[in-house]
């Protein structure tokens, strides 16, 4: 018996070395891999046990799009889906995906009780560019587009002039010309400004020539439809690269026939160049339903008495409708958005920012504590049309976002007179510190970091006062404001890739003006940035980033809810007649759904189903349990009757592990 058991333990451990042994042979981490190779090391890390690889759909360019499915032996359990690059222009992010499939590979601890989706590389035919002869910074595919609406098609893109390698700019002399060549730095071109008695010199291309002979300049390239931006929420049907309609192109598509075939994907993370992590999800967009200033309309306020010269939130109009419907109807938002005809949300819900900001502020001080640099440039906002937006509006599940790599801010030193306070400085004063501080002082500090011309210290000192406002959330404000370039200087971004391109790579990262003959302009200047600068380090950085970075998502994945049966309680009414109370209780840091998944009834909501004899007198045999808040409770109640039955208790759910409890009523 002891020599069974021993050999069970030995096949144990050595299934365990040899996927792990699998998963660390399957990839290197200090280069970038092109489409093949990691299809490659899919294919090594899928031959690993509990582990399975499926081609979800193929590239117009012929490339397989895989999906890598981590934890293949688990059953009603949640799921996490981990798209990257799926732009195909940030090849950073693709490492990434690769690294946090090992990494998943390399512990048990997070495989346990959660199914995983790696998807590292959706946007194989973008690419290929960065492991091209002629590097473009591309994101489209290889989708045949008539972009330009001629006979031809792909007949016009962007061509290599001076021969470096690089699709850079090309600054042609024109009186009719809107860029002038930057005062502050020769290399950057910059708009003319009118109000200040400026006058365009240079007009501004892609690199390139006009083949077709149209007049147009590199608007008919090979391909394409970028993947990044093809997705059903906002879709900017409008913008080069969109196609025609969401999941036009197949690897779109195919990504959202796999995610709504496994409803049982409760959180998405995105790989690519927005930051969910750090910056929440912005709102401000315009022309969807605002669901915190709901009108009534009149029609509807005389049927159920309703005040219609008020604005209502969504929770205040839930209330007032409850109030008119029949006894156990639940009042959802979705059913109130669609029945009084609100609209599509454009705007993440305030409910979800809360999470959402509660958790950035713990990744800032996950970063500080790690010792990494978030001096940064901000994160680019996620596009319309983008995957993780789609994720968070349409599949009503947490989606985060991360971006491996922002290039550093430049630091500027502070001249001798320069004593004002940063933002750090401020956000930890009080409002009657910050009023002591004198008008001078709160001058300066808004001064010195660009507050706009409405934060004066007059009025910032008055809404201090009146409590309108502490320190801290004006600097969050100020934070999330688009900070005003200073005049006559560079811009922050050029500053800071400028800086960079020298201290990296030698000054390669900016080519320099070079004069070529053009067949339709004679003598032009070709230039500028060169592409994949803003978003791809060298190799040797893309252990240290990721290994800094990627637990953090591991983190996030504990935060999941976690639901159970906490308590029943049982009331003899007398005369056979029982009042069943269940409390369903939620133990993970986020609610379910989230409020989002409330508006538009995603992902598959909680059911309590009972089952016994018994006759129901009150409530029904399949309850929905409706929205349950992080770490909160929910009772759930029914009037029954029965004599001396055993009943099953289950908690029912296409997302999570059903919960089953025996209840036993009149014992």
């Amino acid at each position: 018996m002891l020599k069974k058991l021993y050999c069970l333990i030995l096949s144990a451990c050595l299934i365990f070395s040899v996927n792990r042994l699998a998963a660390q042979a399957a990839s290197s981490f200090d280069k970038y891999h092109s489409p093949e190779e990691v299809q490659q090391i899919l294919k090594k890390l899928g031959s690993s046990g509990n582990v399975k690889l499926h081609q979800i759909a193929e590239s117009p360019g012929g490339h397989p799009v895989s999906v890598l499915e981590i934890g293949t032996g688990l059953d009603d359990v949640p799921a996490i889906f981990v798209g990257a690059n799926l732009e195909g222009n940030v090849p950073l992010s693709t490492e990434g995906a690769l690294y946090f499939a090992q990494m998943l590979l390399d512990s048990s601890t997070y495989t346990e009780n959660v199914k995983w989706y790696i998807m590292p590389q959706p946007n194989p035919d973008a690419s290929l560019d960065y492991f091209s002869e002629v590097k473009t910074g591309k994101s489209t595919n290889l989708f045949v587009i008539n972009n330009d609406g001629d006979e031809n098609i792909d007949e016009d893109g962007a061509d290599d002039l001076n021969g470096d390698g690089l699709i850079t700019q090309m600054r042609v002399k024109d009186l009719e010309g809107k860029y002038i060549v930057s005062k502050n730095d020769a290399r950057i071109m910059d708009k003319a400004n009118a109000g200040k008695g400026e006058r365009g010199v240079y007009k501004v291309y892609t690199e390139g020539i006009d083949n077709d002979k149209d007049g147009q300049y590199n608007e008919d390239g090979v391909g394409g439809i970028n993947v990044g931006i093809t997705f059903p929420h906002l879709f900017p049907y409008r913008k080069d690269g969109a196609g025609h309609y969401p999941g036009e192109t197949p690897e779109v598509y195919g990504i959202m026939r796999f995610i709504f075939d496994r409803p049982n994907i409760a959180m998405v993370y995105t790989l690519g160049t927005s930051n969910f992590c750090l910056v929440p999800p912005k709102g401000g967009r315009k022309g969807g339903a605002n669901l915190e200033n709901i009108k009534i309309p009149a029609r509807y306020g005389r049927m159920f008495g309703i005040d219609v010269s008020k604005t209502y939130s969504m929770d205040e109009v839930i209330e007032l409708f409850k109030a008119q419907v029949p006894a156990g109807m639940e009042v959802t938002p979705s059913m109130v958005a669609g029945f009084l005809g609100l609209g599509a949300a454009v705007n993440p819900q305030q409910e979800d920012l809360v999470f959402y900001k509660e958790f950035s502020e713990a990744y800032k001080k996950y970063l500080e504590s790690a010792k990494f640099n978030t001096e940064t440039l901000d994160p680019e906002p996620a596009k319309d049309g983008s995957f993780e937006l789609w994720a968070y509006y349409h599949l009503g599940v947490p989606s985060f976002s991360m971006n491996l790599f922002t290039v550093p801010k430049v630091k500027e030193e502070k001249k001798a007179d320069e004593d004002a306070l940063s933002m750090d400085d401020v956000e930890k004063l009080s409002a009657d510190e910050f009023v002591a501080l004198g008008e001078d002082k709160i001058s300066a500090f808004l001064k010195a970091n660009n507050a706009p011309e409405r934060f004066n210290a007059e009025g910032v000192i008055k809404m201090m006062e009146s409590g309108r406002v502490t320190p801290k959330q004006m600097v969050g404000m100020m934070k999330q404001m688009p900070k005003p370039e200073k005049e006559d200087e560079l811009s922050e971004k050029d500053k800071a890739l400028l800086a960079y391109s020298e201290k990296e790579f030698d000054g390669a990262g900016f080519v320099s003006w070079e004069k070529v003959k053009h067949p339709d302009f004679g003598e032009v200047e070709v230039g500028g940035y060169a592409p994949y600068l803003e978003t791809t380090p060298k190799p040797a950085l893309i252990d240290s980033l990721a290994k800094i970075q990627l637990p953090w998502l591991l983190k996030l994945s504990t935060k999941l809810p976690d639901f159970e049966i906490a308590d029943e309680k049982i009331t003899d009414m007398g005369g056979g007649i029982y009042k069943l109370e269940i409390f369903v209780a939620n133990n993970g840091d986020l609610p379910y759904p989230t409020s989002m998944g409330q508006r538009n009834n995603q992902p598959a909501p909680l059911v309590l189903v009972l089952d016994g004899d018994i006759e129901l007198l009150e409530g029904k045999m399949r309850t929905p349990v409706g929205s349950v808040g992080a770490n909160q409770v929910k009772k759930l109640s029914w009037l029954i009757k029965a004599n001396k039955s055993d009943v099953t208790a289950t908690l029912e759910s296409a997302v999570f592990t059903d919960v089953v409890k025996q209840l036993n009523i009149g014992g």
